[in-house]
């Protein structure tokens, strides 16, 4: 089931995280590492991972506040960072996030909020298998 704007209702059922991520994305970044150069995809995927859990936190913070500024800032960067390493269901919840948080719709925040942080999870064990595949 998807969220629908307005509604206030993040999804209820899981979706098969097989397919989490885009393997076409990181296929362009890796296209991008120069020879003698440290492994780009590599860098790029740590920083993802290890910059992600700050701002979903930002974003739990700026719920718990009722500062939805805050909450529209932290998840136009996580709906960003997440579409570049192909991420695109975790992009997709933080693009309906970022558009609640505009639309001052508190509860649909709430909403898209909870679980976010099992969904990035799983995109993590997702990148981690498909660099396993790549190395």
């Amino acid at each position: 089931m998807d969220w629908v704007p307005g509604t206030g209702h993040a999804p209820r059922e899981r979706a098969d995280m097989s397919n989490a991520i885009d393997p076409h994305a990181l296929k362009a970044i890796a296209s991008l590492q120069r020879p003698g150069k440290p492994d780009l995809l590599l860098r790029v995927v740590e920083l993802f991972k290890t910059e992600s859990p700050k701002a979903i936190a930002t974003m739990n913070e700026g719920l718990a506040e009722g500062d939805l500024q805050v909450v529209r800032n932290a998840a136009h960067t996580m709906k960003s960072s997440s579409a570049y390493v192909g991420a695109q269901m975790l992009s997709e919840r933080c693009r309906d996030l970022e558009r609640a948080a505009r639309e001052e719709n508190f509860p649909a925040c709430v909403a898209l909020g909870d679980g976010l942080e099992d969904l990035f999870n799983e995109c993590c064990v997702a990148l981690d298998q498909h660099m396993s595949k790549a190395a």
